[in-house]
């Protein structure tokens, strides 16, 4: 049984879906625009030209993390901090790989759909 949340909480997870959702939209535009609706510009957006539109995909993140921790974004930065070298190192190293893992598993999904 899980033990009921906080208002607290739950008000973070409002406000932490909120920024994913705004985040994940904005950057899904931003993505789109100089893809498909500029593709004469394509050649032209180079990794440096590229971090405005990564900025809002940024945001979703801190949100996605709000949404999943209940905690707020800047108070998990401060408890992140909190830790030493090693564990800082370990925990890293799992999420790197539970994402490579979760990337993986998506892309082979949608490519055996294909």
């Amino acid at each position: 049984m899980n033990p009921p949340q906080s208002p607290a909480s739950i008000t973070i997870r409002r406000k932490g879906f909120s920024r994913f959702i705004i985040g994940l939209g904005a950057f899904a535009v931003g993505l789109t625009i100089p893809l498909f609706v500029l593709p004469y510009f394509r050649h032209q957006l180079t990794p440096t030209g590229m971090i405005p539109f990564a900025l809002p995909g940024a945001y979703a993140l801190s949100g996605l993390i709000e949404l999943i921790t209940g905690v707020d974004f800047f108070e998990f930065a401060r408890r992140w901090d909190e830790l030493k070298g090693w564990q800082r190192g370990i925990f890293g190293t799992f999420i790197v790989l539970v994402a490579g893992l979760l990337i993986i598993t998506v892309f082979g999904l949608v490519a055996s759909r294909l």
